[in-house]
């Protein structure tokens, strides 16, 4: 009888899910900022479109082909102007380890382009491949105070 429990007790391990949370550290931070940082320097001095695409990850691309992405880029650049500077506001990091692992990141950045500030957010996630990408790329800029 003790064997039996053994086994059950064995099979119910064995068949549950461990996971390890972490939120809102800031080493996952600095993580993610390193991406926005490759960004913002390309399209502030590079502006290499390989370089920018690679930022990018295969999720964004399923609902925003490159050519909408240039077609973003090249219309906050032409119409707002080009990134000067940019300050981190707000973020949020969840970093799941164990059997159902994730890797999810959002930063927003109050950016000074040309004459008008904009507010972006960058959504990452962690690829298959364990390399940060970006997934979702929005910029909002307030016309009352442009």
């Amino acid at each position: 009888m003790k064997h039996l429990y053994l086994i059950l007790i064995s099979f119910l391990l064995i068949s549950c899910s461990y996971n390890q949370t972490f939120s809102n550290r800031e080493e996952d931070k600095k993580d993610a900022e390193q991406i926005s940082r490759k960004l913002y320097w390309e399209l502030k001095y590079g502006g290499n479109l390989d370089t920018i695409y690679n930022l990018f990850g295969e999720k964004f691309f399923e609902v925003t082909d490159k050519n909408k992405l240039l077609q973003i880029i090249n219309a906050t650049q032409n119409d707002i102007g080009r990134v000067e500077e940019y300050d981190l506001v707000k973020w949020e990091t969840l970093i799941v380890k164990g059997s159902n692992p994730r890797s999810e990141y959002v930063l927003v950045y109050d950016v000074k382009r040309g004459t008008a500030k904009t507010e972006e957010t960058l959504s990452m996630q962690k690829d298959k491949n364990g390399d940060i990408k970006i997934v979702g790329y929005r910029v909002n800029q307030d016309l009352l105070n442009k």
